[in-house]
């Protein structure tokens, strides 16, 4: 019998194993490129505007530190990691100035939907399309299914690995063994669905198919979901989905029960009627994202963690498929129209699958981030020794203040000032470090309201390069 981590790993390189299910992908995907390419040639006119006024703008951080966003000459990427107790002014004095910017494509991390409601009309005065996805009303949202937006068998593994791994991100682990045999039979299921064009195609599905892996008897293999997977066998040998589902279903009983009901409380939260509503449909294309002006608004709970594999999901699923279009469709691999994801309380959220990784590799694509933070000491929380590659990829950095001692005695190595002097900096003041660059003691922006007629304050257009 093979080990089951082999298995995992066969399944994750044998693309032949995947043909005829990444062929049943290939119509739609093919008509999807299609009205891409429509849309790309359409555009394109707007893409080089868009791309030069990105280039052209800054980064507004603090009084006299504004600074180029055009990477290619400043040999920086945009990256930028703020830190600052609660209350320092991390959304009103920094992220509202950028968003006020309105240069390139956003993908904006919003708790409170504050920022979407105060920022929409705004943005589509300046030709954006403007979305809300929210996790914490999705009867409210634009409608997203992020099992539209699977493409591949390593898609699937990928969702299927966030979904079950969830502990992990909470700073709590499980058995190897039954993360992994979980996974497996979570992939089955997805695959089956998509392979079957199975409808509707959506969490409560996948319950619901969960559910039907009942056994019959004691000592017996066939429930209702095998005889589902013995019907696709027949039609299509090749299946990758039945070849998963037959590395659970040899199982024991006892242990495949356990896999059963594990999964089945995995997605006994996801069974409701609002997320049934904001799965009905997939309205986000996240191409659109890197190839026309747009603005995501993301809402989060700061304070349930219930929705936190989904949105791991969506972050995930944003950064990879821009990634990959940029690296297989785009001139030079840079996308056409600049992106950056603005992550309020980043480390506070939940956790995004593969960030450390995807940090070093954004640059060269025009994929940015500016991540939000209360302390140092949350992001090692979260993200454990991969913490100080996603600090050494920021170039930017930037301190606001706060009581925490780890924090502020990092802040004073960097800045070569004594801690008490870092510890009881007056309020409103703050320390700006660019790579390459000495470090900059500074006042916060003023934040100056909105005008009626949606035009934005205005701001410091020092360039320091």
């Amino acid at each position: 019998m093979h080990n089951i981590y082999d298995i995992l790993k066969e399944t994750e390189t044998n693309l032949n194993d995947a043909f005829s299910f990444t062929f049943e992908l290939s119509e739609n995907q093919r008509k999807q490129q299609n009205q891409i390419t429509v849309n790309k040639k359409f555009n394109k006119e707007m893409c080089l505007q868009a791309e030069q006024a990105f280039l052209n703008s800054q980064m507004l951080l603090a009084e006299n530190c504004s600074y180029s966003l055009n990477d290619q000459n400043t040999l920086l990427n945009h990256n930028a990691l703020i830190v600052g107790a609660s209350g320092t002014g991390k959304t009103t004095r920094i992220v509202s100035p950028n968003i006020e910017q309105a240069v390139g494509s956003y993908v904006i991390s919003d708790p409170k939907g504050s920022l979407y409601r105060k920022y929409r009309s705004y943005l589509e005065q300046r030709g954006y399309t403007v979305r809300l996805v929210d996790f914490i009303h999705p009867e409210k949202s634009c409608h997203y299914n992020p099992l539209k937006n699977i493409h591949s068998t390593q898609d699937i593994l990928k969702t299927s690995a966030i979904i079950v791994n969830e502990r992990a991100a909470h700073g709590t682990t499980a058995d190897p063994f039954w993360d992994s045999m979980t996974t497996m039979l979570i992939s089955a299921i997805i695959a089956y669905m998509i392979e079957t064009d199975y409808q509707p195609c959506n969490f409560s599905s996948i319950l619901k198919l969960v559910r039907e892996g009942i056994r019959k008897s004691e000592h017996s293999k066939i429930s209702g979901l095998s005889k589902r997977f013995q019907e696709l066998k027949q039609k299509n040998p090749d299946s990758w989905a039945c070849s998963q589902f037959e590395n659970v279903n040899q199982a024991p009983d006892k242990t495949y029960h356990t896999i059963q009901a594990t999964l089945a409380a995995k997605f006994a939260k996801f069974d409701t009627q609002e997320l049934q509503i904001l799965m009905s449909q997939n309205e986000l294309d996240f191409i659109e994202i890197g190839t026309s002006k747009t603005a995501v608004f993301v809402t989060v709970s700061d304070t349930d963690r219930s929705m936190d594999s989904l949105v791991n999901i969506f972050f995930t699923q944003a950064m990879q498929q821009l990634c990959e279009y940029a690296d297989t469709e785009c001139k030079n691999y840079r996308l056409p129209v600049p992106v950056r994801f603005i992550l309020d309380d980043f480390a506070t959220n939940c956790k995004i699958e593969e960030f450390p990784r995807m940090i070093s590799s954004i640059r060269s694509r025009q994929i940015s981030v500016m991540l939000m933070i209360q302390a140092e000491s949350q992001l090692k929380q979260g993200y454990g020794k991969d913490a100080g590659t996603i600090i050494s990829n920021c170039d930017t950095y930037m301190y606001l203040g706060g009581n925490d001692l780890e924090t502020a005695e990092t802040v004073s190595q960097r800045c070569n000032k004594p801690l008490s002097q870092v510890l009881y900096m007056p309020v409103g003041n703050c320390w700006v470090f660019r790579r390459g660059s000495q470090p900059v003691y500074s006042r916060m922006l003023e934040l100056r309201p909105l005008s009626d007629a949606g035009l934005s304050a205005e701001y410091p257009e020092e360039i320091a390069m």
